[in-house]
């Protein structure tokens, strides 16, 4: 029986799929004290609230990260609250109105996509000046299917600069954000959106997109648009190369838009 038993176990752990690489996951505390949206994070609810330290970098340069983003989740019965504080000796932007391409620049994100299939999942995006583009991811394949247009209603966020935006040439500390999404405003278009109920357990990620390079670079390559130079060509390598892509649940080939390594949430007490 020895042998059989050694065989059997044998058996057992080969047939048994090993998850290797998993995703990362949180346990969304509900909060205890109200929430305002005003950027200070200075409620009781978050100073308990689990803290997510550790940002991976994704798409370039993997283990370095030299301006590092903390972030936190809470909830209740009408928002899905998260804060972000974020490291950045040089708050900048160029983009200052809603639904531009803001992930070209300095931005926190948020993909929600509650059931994890891919389809009808929010994208959010806050830069340094509280400037937003929200969108609803429809497929990503055979083709991609978006809609820029689509809001998130009713979403509240705010920023609190620890420096000044835009003067590079002083020294900043950084910035925080938080936000609050309805779940009224994914009930209808996001799928799997709706009010979750404690224990329930949905998809979703948290990026950041920190442009070293700093405004200048990206201010000469928007103004070079269409021009075809060794000077664009080099401009476009050091914008690129001096980028930090870091996300909470760390991916892969397909970048941010990757659901199947979205990180899980679970919704506590």
């Amino acid at each position: 029986m020895k042998p059989f038993s050694s065989l059997l176990t044998l058996a057992l752990l080969w047939a048994t799929p090993v998850l290797s690489d998993p995703v990362s996951r949180y346990t969304i505390q509900r909060a205890t004290t109200p929430i305002r949206v005003d950027g200070h994070l200075d409620e009781f609810a978050w100073e308990k609230a689990e803290q997510i330290n550790g940002f991976e970098r994704i798409l370039n340069n993997y283990d370095q990260i030299t301006r590092p983003t903390r972030a936190k989740m809470l909830w209740d019965d009408q928002h899905l609250y998260f804060a972000f504080v974020c490291q950045d000796p040089d708050m900048w932007t160029l983009y200052n109105e809603e639904d531009q391409a803001l992930w070209d620049e300095e931005v926190v994100e948020v993909f929600i996509d509650p059931d994890g299939d891919a389809k009808n999942y929010l994208e959010l995006e806050v830069n340094p000046r509280n400037v937003k583009v929200d969108l609803c991811i429809h497929t990503l394949k055979p083709e991609w299917d978006s809609s820029i247009p689509w809001d998130i209603a009713g979403l509240q966020s705010a920023v609190q600069p620890y420096g000044t935006v835009d003067d590079s040439l002083s020294a900043d500390q950084g910035w925080t954000v938080e936000i609050a999404i309805p779940y009224s405003a994914m009930a209808k278009d996001i799928k799997g959106g709706g009010q979750p109920k404690l224990g329930d357990s949905w998809r979703l990620n948290l990026y950041r997109i920190e442009r070293k390079a700093g405004r200048q670079v990206r201010s000469e390559i928007v103004q070079s648009k269409g021009q075809k130079s060794a000077r664009l060509d080099s401009l476009n390598k050091i914008y690129n190369d001096e980028t930090e892509y870091t996300a909470w649940s760390e991916t892969y080939n397909r970048g941010f838009h990757d659901p199947a390594r979205f990180g899980i949430v679970e919704f506590g007490e």
